[in-house]
């Protein structure tokens, strides 16, 4: 009986220090006019664990496709490319906010309202990953 134990303690630790190396904060995907087949995510990511994160990947429920992407304006035109990854440094705070960083949300199943949450898992170069809830709205609405 023990064994059995054993792994899913070590599992429950390795999830929960994680969870603490982490900060998510002010997740939120602004209201978009009806018919609009993207959306994007904003949120602050902030490590306060001793190690380098890397994002790798990101998923929505009610979305398609989802991805990491980073706008630019160069020369007066803007530009817009997807990310493979993330490092978010130890002690490092990232803004993912118009105009620069952001998850890109593809081709939705519904359409939201004001209020209304999205369910975001982020996926780690380590195989952790954290779920992220975003609500509809304004910025600095989310959890």
């Amino acid at each position: 009986m023990m064994r059995s134990v054993t792994p899913v303690l070590a599992l429950l630790w390795a999830t929960s220090a994680f969870a603490q190396q982490l900060r998510v904060e002010a997740a939120y995907v602004p209201l978009a006019p009806p018919g609009v087949m993207t959306h994007a995510a904003y949120m602050t990511l902030a490590n306060a664990g001793t190690a380098p994160l890397r994002l790798v990947g990101v998923t929505a429920a009610g979305y398609a496709m989802a991805h990491l992407h980073a706008s630019a304006e160069q020369d007066g035109v803007a530009t817009m490319a997807m990310l493979h990854q993330l490092e978010i440094a130890p002690g490092q705070t990232i803004a993912l906010a118009p105009g620069g960083l952001h998850i890109m949300l593809m081709h939705p199943d519904r359409t939201l309202q004001a209020g209304d949450t999205v369910e975001l898992v982020l996926s780690f170069a380590d195989g952790t990953s954290q779920s992220v809830t975003a609500t509809v709205g304004a910025a600095g609405a989310g959890s």
